[in-house]
């Protein structure tokens, strides 16, 4: 654990979710691929394809497709159109296919140091999720989190200052009293620094951070797991 800025105790305590709590890289490569297939089962096309019409939607409209959902939805409907498929067909398809997504995407495992830690901690303080993700965390096994704020569809992703601020008026608190815990230099400590909150960095690849590209702002803590955050327990 290393201190890089004067640590005040906060009032309201926000946590990430993907590579913060959990692993998120092979589930979310084989909830991409159970999709895929999915959505094969139905038209033919290749993985560069899927990409670039992923790319191509995206581009159109930034914005709105910071709801990962959104995007992945809109992208699979450009491309069945592309593909001939008739809208009634669509709708059909894209249930089938995000409900598969859905299902894979939640088949994760999250530490069980993690989970009693995040236990206790809720005792102590109010607990909020705020993600750029699309994990419902009571459906892996997080039922500690009083709120659940989730980008593009709760307001602009982080490192915008919607999540944020939505905590501070919800828990009517100053975003100086909020202490956001995640493992992104960009969304999560930049994101947090910059609209006023504290910020611990959990540092899960031991990079030095004077050495990452990502780190333009250093946060209020650097750890290596969320565990060692228990000195936060009253």
């Amino acid at each position: 654990m290393h201190f890089y800025r004067t640590f005040n105790r906060p009032k309201v305590i926000s946590f990430d979710l993907d590579d913060t709590l959990y692993d998120n890289h092979p589930v979310i490569r084989q909830a991409e691929q159970a999709f895929l297939d999915c959505l094969q089962q139905f038209v033919q096309f290749t993985p560069a394809l899927w990409q670039q019409y992923r790319q191509q939607v995206l581009q159109e409209d930034p914005i709105r497709y910071e709801d990962v959902v959104a995007w992945r939805q809109a992208t699979a409907t450009c491309l069945l159109q592309a593909l001939g498929k008739h809208p009634s067909e669509i709708n059909k398809i894209l249930n089938e296919t995000m409900a598969t997504f859905v299902e894979w995407r939640h088949k994760i495992e999250v530490p069980l140091a993690n989970q009693q830690f995040l236990t206790q901690l809720a005792h102590d303080y109010p607990l909020v999720a705020i993600s750029n993700g699309n994990v419902y965390p009571p459906k892996i096994g997080l039922n500690q989190f009083t709120l659940i704020l989730r980008g593009g569809e709760h307001g602009r992703a982080k490192p915008h200052a919607d999540l944020f601020q939505q905590t501070a008026k919800y828990f009517s608190c100053h975003l100086n009293e909020i202490l956001h815990v995640g493992d992104n230099l960009i969304t999560d400590v930049r994101g947090a620094m910059i609209n006023g909150c504290q910020a611990v960095w959990v540092n899960r690849n031991q990079v030095r951070i004077r050495k990452s590209s990502e780190a333009t702002h250093l946060p209020t803590i650097e750890v290596f797991d969320v565990t060692e955050l228990n000195f936060l327990l009253k």
